[in-house]
């Protein structure tokens, strides 16, 4: 008989992985001080199954100080480092007291970096124990099967290269983030004196002059004018919509040219050609493919999409979410999850079809990940309602599961080519013959068809209507949520965990004006002054090469201690440079803050009087916002607008349609609005707000 302590990440974990392991799938709750564990019975074992919360230890700086170099540090427990993180010390205390009943100690945390490195410091201090004594269950799925076969089946120790990948990750974060965000802050401190925190990191850098260089080609764009030709035919009495066969024609005596021969003319059919193709059914989701697909879908941010997949693992309804892997093995009984889903009306019919068959062979793609396979359903029903966000993230994943085990689609492509005194026109049309995998992919997958009429060779198309259209060249696209995530991704800046924190830090630093991208006034001064003075801190090569090597310790051909030293090297070197020129550094980026600031407050000129501002400003009383005159505190004018008191406000350079008023947009959690500030008297906002009160009025009858 053995005492055993099992240590999880999470309470919904630690709850299933105790009901899981307990003999009669009955564990009991201990409640103790401000924190929990569950007791249950294995064999003759004694299962006391803990949970770690996340992280309990965090590191911090050895030297005492706010001032930079700092690069000695120290793991100390989180609630000595993290003021708000008041909770882990209970949890901490009872682990500790827990500990000194064990004989056995399981690491049974998510099996990645972050999970590995938890309960290694869990066991290390918390326990006081020794961590090469400690075992490790591997799982990928929190269902009752997949628990009890890793417990049954457990690592006899930790896997000590992720945990050193791990540890290192956190050390050199720490030391780029702390200290260069440090060396931002303290410039401007002793420049103007003013205590304003301005961040970057070793990630953060190369994201941002990533987000700067698309910025700067769309607002240097110069956009050119082409013409394209816009054609109508006529065919046993048909209207035909024709596509001329060059897109783009440089010089409008060209494109005249093309309507002076064409127009009113007969052509002929020149040929009419005919072509079958296959699409195979798409890969499977890794982290990344699961964020941009929910963003093309839905709009989920990437951080959203990540935290909506961590709830549905943790209720083992799928597989863990944060993989690289493109692959479904063969460990995987996939006809166990089909019957699985099978059980669910939604999707009984698609299940029921792919179990009818003899062999189910899924689609694979190249990415690999030997920690955890592609995300796919577990099988398991839920046991709560889900949300409508988890239910449309959900049903992605099951339909795109189902999609592996499609047939390929096949389409067949119809091109005829008509001919006008030597100009070809063209007509296209699509066809599905077979759906394949598309009839389960839907309605994440669109098969639009295009009719193509029986013109055969010979015939004689009437062209009604040959006109040429000016257009003008488009600027490159701004960034995504998801498409800069897939950026980070191409250019392995790091990992699949942190990508979407990076990505949203941009626009939490005030270094982005939206989810466009669009860089501010700060974004650009942080950019400019990183570029001039410290263009290492920008380069995604420096970056990349410093992922590559703490890649390298996690398949063992590095160490720890020798990418730290290095590490360390290139921060004294990159810290000594920005310290001599601190100076120069610091009056730039309050140059860059007192614009930015301007451009937040400032609205535009004030209606009221001739010489004054309306500025956004807060009542030093009663704490709430208003739009002001700039002049109101010397009397001369007495101009006010009122302002939402919740979400962040931009200042739009647009003018309201009804009343002429500066627009302001509006972003409150998860809702994005656009009003002008004079919203609460405009007569065409009245307007809007009436009719928005009728449709809820009406949905409310039908409700």
């Amino acid at each position: 008989m053995s005492t055993v302590l099992v240590i999880c990440e999470k309470p919904s974990a630690a709850k299933r992985i105790a009901h899981a392991l307990d003999d009669n799938g009955a564990p009991t709750e201990v409640k103790r001080r401000g924190a929990s564990y569950f007791q249950c019975r294995n064999g003759e074992d004694t299962l006391l199954v803990a949970y770690a919360k996340g992280h309990l230890y965090e590191l911090r700086q050895v030297e005492k100080g706010w001032t930079y170099p700092r690069l000695d540090v120290e793991w100390a427990p989180k609630y000595e480092v993290v003021k708000k993180a008041t909770d882990t010390k209970a949890i901490i205390a009872l682990i500790r007291s827990l500990a000194k009943r064990a004989d056995q100690f399981i690491v049974a945390t998510d099996y990645d970096i972050e999970g590995s490195l938890i309960g290694y410091l869990v066991v290390k201090y918390a326990c006081g124990a020794d961590p090469s004594i400690a075992q490790r269950m591997i799982f990928s799925a929190l269902t009752d099967k997949e628990l009890r076969a890793a417990y049954a089946s457990r690592a006899q120790e930790l896997d000590f290269q992720l945990v050193e990948a791990g540890h290192l990750r956190h050390e050199i974060d720490w030391l780029y983030g702390i200290n260069l965000t440090r060396a931002l802050t303290l410039a401007i401190k002793r420049t103007a004196g003013w205590f304003k925190i301005v961040s970057t990191g070793r990630v953060q850098g190369p994201t941002l002059a990533m987000v700067a260089a698309r910025d700067q080609e769309v607002n240097q764009f110069v956009p050119h004018p082409f013409w394209s030709i816009d054609a109508q035919g006529e065919w046993d009495g048909r209207e035909l919509h024709l596509k001329y066969s060059k897109d783009r024609i440089d010089t409008v005596h060209a494109a005249e040219e093309v309507v002076r021969a064409t127009h009113g003319q007969v052509g002929h059919v020149a040929s009419v050609r005919t072509r079958v193709m296959t699409q195979k059914p798409p890969v499977p989701f890794n982290l990344g493919g699961l964020q941009t697909e929910a963003y093309r879908h839905f709009g989920f941010k990437p951080s959203r999409t990540l935290a909506l997949a961590q709830r549905l693992y943790l209720d083992a309804l799928i597989s863990y979410p944060r993989t690289n892997n493109q692959q479904i093995p063969e460990s995987i009984d996939v006809r166990s999850v089909l019957h699985g889903l099978s059980s669910m009306r939604a999707y009984k019919g698609h299940a029921s079809a792919l179990l009818s068959r003899r062999v189910l062979q899924p689609t694979q793609g190249k990415k690999t990940d030997p920690a955890h396979p592609a995300i796919h359903p577990t099988g398991e029903t839920p046991s709560r309602r889900l949300t409508p966000s988890e239910k449309r993230l959900f049903d992605l994943i099951v339909k795109r599961f189902f999609a592996l085990f499609g047939p390929p689609a096949k389409k067949k492509s119809v091109r005829a080519d008509i001919v006008c005194n030597d100009h070809t026109f063209y007509l296209r049309g699509r066809e599905v013959l077979e759906p394949g995998w598309i009839e389960f992919y839907r309605p994440y997958v669109t098969s639009e068809e295009v009719e193509v009429p029986g013109l055969t060779e010979g015939d004689e198309v009437r062209l009604t209507r040959v006109r040429a259209v000016e257009k003008y060249t488009s600027p490159p696209l701004r960034f995504n949520p998801a498409s800069l995530l897939k950026s980070l991704e191409k250019e392995n800046l790091g990992t699949k965990a942190t990508r979407a924190g990076i990505v949203d830090s941009l626009r939490s630093r005030g270094y982005t004006l939206n989810d466009r991208f669009e860089l501010s006034t700060l974004g650009y001064a942080v950019f400019e002054t990183l570029q001039r003075h410290v263009p290492r801190l920008l380069s995604v090569e420096f970056t990349r090469s410093l992922e590559e090597e703490m890649n390298m310790i996690q398949e063992g051909k590095r160490t720890r201690e020798e990418v730290l030293v290095r590490a360390k090297e290139d921060l004294r070197e990159i810290l000594s440079k920005f310290k001599s020129l601190e100076s120069e550094i610091g009056n730039e980026l309050v140059e860059g803050l007192q614009r930015f600031w301007r451009e937040k407050e400032e609205v535009g000129p004030c209606p009221k009087c001739d010489d004054g501002t309306l500025m956004i400003v807060r009542s030093p009383k009663s704490g709430k916002r208003f739009i002001g005159c700039s002049n109101y505190r010397t009397g001369k004018c007495d101009k006010t607008f009122p302002l939402p008191q919740k979400g962040n406000i931009v200042v739009l350079d647009k003018e309201c349609p009804y009343c002429g008023h500066r627009m302001l947009r509006i972003t409150s959690k998860r809702r994005t609005w656009e009003t002008c500030i004079n919203w609460a008297e405009c007569p065409g906002r009245a307007e809007e707000l009436r009719a928005l009160e009728e449709r809820r009025a009406t949905r409310g009858a039908k409700g």
